[in-house]
């Protein structure tokens, strides 16, 4: 996979391209920015598609979770990859993880995003690539809150629109928004007042072992031997095994 991930901000919008072609808000999509979306969507699988994998630890790690990641190629150091499904997988044991490709949108408590820091969730709704792909964010009565989503951005992309009342770097209330799958999260950033955060999706799969729980940010640089899982056209299941030092991994 090839595609590279850049940042760009005019005018309060901040679009974090998770693609090569970041699309502007307002403009409208070119046939490259088509093409790219065409491909993440094939990244993740087809809309819908209930993936599995088994990970078996037959290494000597005792005390680390399995976990399951989303990446992408150089990815900003404001964008925050989360643990997006964990379990904890001691030695000579197993676990599984079953998802299916349906994206959301989701915000956080949490507005100082680091590596072990969990994100605090406190809403998931559900998205799609097509419609209902855009959503605003507002800060009520001390508290976060999503609108209804509507459609709006480029067919292929997400967009979180934050209005003037979201708190950013300067308040204590500074929160984190970004985007998931199958219910939970898997990307996101800092919280700022009048910003449109747009997320051109190109998901990829990540294997780990590490003690990140579900939610928490997490960093490649701690954890154990990451691996990229890429599923074979047609296939939708696998038993990926770690030995200490390798993967080795079986679809179908």
């Amino acid at each position: 996979m090839t595609e590279k991930m850049s940042v760009s901000r005019r005018k309060g919008l901040v679009a974090l391209g998770l693609t090569l072609g970041v699309t502007l808000l307002g403009a409208a999509p070119s046939a490259s920015a088509a093409a790219t979306a065409s491909k993440g969507r094939s990244a993740a699988g087809p809309a819908s598609t209930t993936y599995t994998v088994k990970i078996v630890n037959n290494s000597a790690i005792d005390d680390e979770n399995a976990i399951v990641f989303q990446q992408q190629p150089n990815q900003p150091s404001d964008v925050h990859s989360l643990a997006w499904l964990s379990k904890m997988c001691h030695a000579g044991t197993s676990v599984a993880f079953t998802w299916s490709v349906d994206y959301n949108f989701v915000w956080g408590q949490t507005g100082t995003l680091k590596p072990g820091v969990n994100y605090d969730a406190g809403q998931i709704i559900s998205a799609d690539l097509d419609s209902l792909n855009t959503v605003p964010l507002s800060y009520v009565d001390d508290g976060f809150e999503f609108g209804k989503p509507v459609s709006g951005a480029p067919s292929g992309s997400l967009l979180v629109q934050e209005d003037d009342s979201v708190p950013g770097p300067d308040s204590s209330a500074q929160g984190s928004v970004g985007i998931g799958m199958s219910g939970a999260g898997t990307f996101v950033v800092s919280t700022q007042p009048n910003a449109g955060v747009e997320f051109e999706i190109t998901p990829t799969y990540w294997l780990a072992f590490g003690s990140y729980t579900a939610g928490t940010v997490v960093s490649e640089d701690i954890l154990t031997n990451p691996y990229q899982l890429q599923f074979p056209d047609g296939e939708t299941s696998a038993v990926a095994t770690f030995d200490g030092k390798n993967w080795t991994v079986q679809y179908g």
